[in-house]
């Protein structure tokens, strides 16, 4: 092998591995973007879940809530 031949070897090689080094890198951001974006949807569907919780307990807890319960079992008493 002549030294022509082992220097284009080495330029082939660096382009190859710089190539490969990019396309490995942009799969992992990309992948990386579907996590994040997977996270978000699942941070305001909790956050949505939450809020409803807490409208329930106000209901529940509301003073109004239990008279119209209890007088809702009086009316079914025969």
């Amino acid at each position: 092998m002549n030294p022509f031949e082992m220097v284009l070897g080495i330029v082939f090689f660096a382009c190859a591995t710089k190539i490969i080094m990019s396309v490995v890198s942009a799969f992992g951001h990309r992948k990386e973007a579907q996590v994040d974006r997977e996270l978000e949807a699942r941070l305001r569907r909790i956050e949505t879940l939450e809020e409803r919780v807490r409208v329930l307990e106000k209901i529940v807890t509301d003073r109004r809530y239990d008279l119209r319960r209890e007088l809702d079992e009086l009316e079914r008493t025969p």
